[in-house]
């Protein structure tokens, strides 16, 4: 078992998460996934905010699985929001950045279901590419996974 911190094993007994064993190379590739979206977030027009915004957004959420994996945690049902919060703590995110996470995660989840997705702005997409940028690097400490090396990280080319 891993060492983890008391906010996590007291959401184990609320039965928010649930105990698992980690997958061997999981955290890895949760951060190489979270590396690709960002690579990919930056590499979109930027008037292009909406696809900017859900790169950024899917790859944050990387993160958020990487740590739960590090600490051999799952959601339960309902846990996402809840996970997002705790990881982003850990994270050192300040409140106007969990804002933003939050707010990207309740508008994702809200309307991608029910309605069509509301206009993002740049400014929305840049942040939240911002706080990608960000939190990977903490992420990779927090984890005490080593930064993979740039070519491990290339999207393989096709024929």
């Amino acid at each position: 078992m891993t060492n983890r911190p008391s906010e996590y094993e007291n959401l184990i007994k609320q039965r928010a998460f649930e105990e698992v064993q980690s997958t061997p190379g999981a955290v890895e590739q949760y951060l190489r996934n979270a590396e690709n979206y960002l690579t990919s977030a930056k590499a979109v027009d930027p008037t292009l905010t909406l696809p900017m915004f859900t790169m950024a957004y899917e790859g944050y959420f990387q993160l958020v699985q990487a740590v739960l994996e590090h600490y051999q945690v799952r959601t339960k049902e309902a846990g996402r929001n809840l996970a997002i919060q705790r990881v982003s703590a850990d994270l050192k995110l300040g409140p106007a950045e969990f804002s933003i996470v939050n707010s990207a995660h309740n508008r994702r989840n809200s309307t991608s279901y029910h309605s069509p997705f509301p206009p993002v702005s740049r400014q929305e997409a840049a942040m939240l590419v911002s706080i990608l940028e960000k939190s990977i690097t903490l992420a990779y400490q927090l984890t005490g996974t080593s930064a993979l090396k740039p070519s491990s990280t290339a999207t393989p080319k096709h024929p």
